[in-house]
């Protein structure tokens, strides 16, 4: 008991009183040092270990402690006074406070600002730092930033710059004394300068808030033509651009315009139609006020003879020409592409008038000697554009599917066909071999290369040689037919020419039996050769054992 009671009243003789509540943690003796240096002096540097943010702010030279002056923490802090004792020493009130001093003067209304009008937790747009500080966001003076709109609510609506004092004073936010409309996209000349603002910046309503629900439009306001806020009392006969004959001293102030300028009537001459003479459109005796021109066909023939009259719109000519001549066709293969027949593949590479060709008639003023190209067709298919090279062998595929059972239009060489529709299906070997290796192309016609498809031989020596010369020459049947050859499909298959089909026991007069079953083919059917030709002869050869072995 007398340990614990000399301990504490050694440390009652030691404290000059208790800690402020934020340094409570520091109180005890072996919590000295981290203010205190040797002697009872703070050590101001310590105050800044704790105080890291101050510190940030002084050697950034920022606000009120950076200042030489305010470099002694203890010149307005005290501790040691008790748990409650206001740490903040204002000397001529807080009230009263030069904020000057922290690099921001407060000017005009901001002066008359309370300092917790300011210095508020809501006006602190990062409070993060603070908190991992432990400071008080009630309490701290820190955490505000010097741009407007960390306080003050953007009235605009993000519309314009957040630099508000380019408008604005510290006076007050209305008028904005600042704000020059001559340096705005649209400047202020004559009696635009004595309109109304809101009469042009309408108020918006976006119910942001039940207390500030409408807000003024300043961008987005459309002004490239007077007419985007005047009414056109000429209902467009002389085009939006006013200023040809208007200025903004006044509607009835009109400009001097010595030559006529057709472009302010509601027909502009473009392209070719600005060297086309007066009287061609305005004929003698024909008023110059009223003449229909909406549409092209209203002043020119129709040369497609109403060939597009079915198209969404009729006839519309600017759907493929301009003003700059009627030929070339502003009609591109994207166009092509929505008509009822797309370009594909070679088609692409196809100039128009070799699809689209015309009569042989010469132009000429009456409708009955016009050059018409056709541009509606009955039908599209290949047939209908192309010769048949097939001279009608493969009717029976093109009636069905068009040429497109074997084609396609990136190139007549490029042939994908289902050999198996026809009694002659494609296995093994023949699978990859080349159309053109079994339909040989005749001879030149009148009519070009005639390239054979029907009454195909399909046996196999129609088109491989008799590698055996003969040996196996026999009569058989093939694909309803009594032949006379060879019969290959007896030992050989699609896949290669090994006789995977030929059984010597069952095939042949010779039956291997015993050491015989080891022996290769080759050591029994020799190579010779007959008339410059040599094979291997399977027969007639002796199967008496003498014949192969010695006596």
């Amino acid at each position: 008991m007398w340990n614990v009671f000399a301990a504490t009243f050694a440390i009652a003789q030691l404290s000059p009183g208790d800690l402020h509540q934020s340094h409570a943690k520091l109180e005890g003796l072996s919590n000295c040092t981290k203010c205190h240096s040797s002697g009872a002096q703070i050590d101001l540097g310590k105050c800044l270990d704790c105080h890291k943010l101050l510190k940030q702010r002084i050697d950034s030279n920022k606000g009120l402690h950076a200042r030489p002056d305010y470099s002694d923490c203890v010149h307005c802090h005290n501790d040691h006074h008790g748990r409650d004792f206001e740490m903040v020493f204002w000397k001529e009130g807080q009230d009263n406070f030069d904020h000057d001093l922290t690099g921001y003067r407060l000017e005009e209304k901001h002066a008359e600002l309370k300092c917790r009008d300011c210095h508020k937790p809501a006006n602190i747009a990062d409070p993060q730092p603070l908190l991992n500080q432990d400071k008080n966001l009630e309490r701290t003076f820190l955490g505000l930033q010097q741009a407007c709109l960390t306080c003050h609510v953007d009235e605009h609506r993000g519309q314009l710059a957040e630099d508000c004092l380019k408008c604005h004073t510290y006076s007050g936010w209305k008028p904005a004394n600042r704000f020059d409309h001559d340096k705005a996209k649209f400047r202020l000349t004559g009696l635009h300068q004595d309109v109304k603002c809101v009469d042009c910046h309408k108020e918006e309503r976006d119910n942001r808030t039940a207390d500030d629900p409408t807000f003024a439009r300043f961008t987005g306001i459309a002004f490239q033509n007077c007419t985007n806020c005047h009414e056109d009392v000429h209902r467009g006969q002389f085009g939006q651009n006013c200023q040809k004959c208007h200025s903004t001293a006044g509607w009835k102030k009109l400009l001097a315009n010595a030559d006529f300028n057709h472009n302010l009537t509601r027909y502009p001459l473009r392209g070719k139609h600005a060297a086309v003479a007066c009287e061609s459109c305005h004929k003698p005796g024909i008023p110059r006020r009223g003449l229909a021109f909406a549409k092209c066909t209203d002043c020119h023939i129709d040369f497609h003879l109403g060939q597009f009259a079915a198209r969404p719109g009729g006839i519309a000519c600017e759907n493929c020409h301009t003003v700059k001549g009627f030929s070339p066709a502003n009609f591109t293969f994207d166009d092509h592409a929505k008509t009822d027949y797309p370009l594909e593949g070679a088609h692409l590479a196809i100039p128009c008038i070799a699809c689209h060709a015309g009569t042989p008639n010469g132009r000429g003023s009456s409708r009955s000697m016009l050059r018409i190209n056709r541009f509606t067709f009955v039908s599209t298919k290949c047939i209908d554009c192309h010769k048949d090279p097939h001279f009608g062998e493969t009717k029976r595929f093109v009636d069905i599917n068009g040429c497109e059972s074997c084609h396609r239009v990136d190139s007549w060489r490029s042939i994908e066909f289902d050999h198996s529709q026809t009694d002659f299906a494609l296995l093994g070997k023949h699978n990859s071999t080349g159309c053109i290796q079994c339909h040989v192309p005749a001879a030149e016609t009148s009519g070009g290369k005639r390239i054979p498809f029907q009454n195909m031989a399909q046996n196999c020596q129609h088109c491989h040689a008799d590698k055996h010369n003969g040996q196996f020459v026999t009569t058989f049947v093939s694909a309803g037919k009594e032949i006379r050859g060879t019969d290959c499909a007896r030992c050989h298959g699609e896949e290669n020419w090994q006789p995977v089909k030929f059984d010597h026991n069952r095939d042949s007069k010779f039956s291997l039996e015993g050491a015989h079953e080891k022996v290769a083919c080759e050591a029994c059917h020799m190579t010779v050769a007959e008339a410059d030709v040599t094979f291997r002869q399977f027969k007639p050869l002796g199967s008496e054992c003498s014949d192969c072995h010695g006596g």
